[in-house]
């Protein structure tokens, strides 16, 4: 995609996602959205530095690609759910992510000559330490009160690839039997992560 072009999307994607977290009646709200837009590189960061969506801005459309995603498939299973948790969950899911990915000078060899290009990386130690779920979760509580239905989808929002002890995995379906929001969620990101987005080498 041309770099304009590029610039366009992400300037059309970080309206909507304001839109859509500036609908939510929830106080603290607004102060979330300043920390978003002054305190934080949310609308910039790549959603991973080597998988889906590893380029500026990514994060941004990924958060908006599991929305989208997540709220078709409780329309399609007749699972409900409050409209603004559906926002927060799948807008927020990643906040995470937020001041945590570095861009990196590397040196590769391509037709027999070095040449150096730009890598993101992550930092050595995130500022909340927490693992990936949890820090998300402690980071919006620092704003907005969150609904226990909505901690649980953003908590095991990677499913079985969120923990590996016995504990959570018999939580993790227990969980996705009662609430199956939960499930759906974790379907919606990797929908949104294995097939609407992409990887540039």
């Amino acid at each position: 995609m041309a770099e304009n072009d590029r610039t366009q999307l992400m300037a059309a994607q970080k309206e909507e996602f304001i839109a859509l977290l500036s609908s939510v009646k929830r106080d603290g709200i607004e102060k979330l959205l300043d920390y978003l837009e002054n305190k934080s590189d949310f609308y910039t960061a790549p959603a991973a530095a080597k998988f889906h969506n590893n380029f500026e801005g990514g994060l941004l459309e990924h958060s908006l690609n599991v929305y989208k995603n997540f709220k078709g498939l409780l329309a399609l299973k007749g699972v409900e759910m409050d409209e603004d948790s559906i926002i927060l969950t799948s807008l927020l899911h990643d906040l995470c992510k937020c001041n945590y990915y570095v861009k990196e000078e590397r040196n590769r060899k391509v037709n027999g000559k070095w040449e150096s290009y730009e890598m993101w990386s992550h930092v050595k130690a995130p500022s909340v330490l927490l693992p990936h779920s949890s820090r998300s979760i402690r980071i919006i509580r620092n704003f907005i009160p969150l609904k226990f239905i909505e901690e649980l989808t953003i908590f095991y929002h990677m499913g079985p690839f969120g923990g590996e002890d016995y504990e959570y995995r018999n939580l993790l379906q227990e969980t996705n039997e009662r609430h199956p929001q939960t499930l759906l969620f974790y379907i919606a990101d990797l929908m949104a992560s294995y097939i609407d987005e992409k990887i540039i080498e």
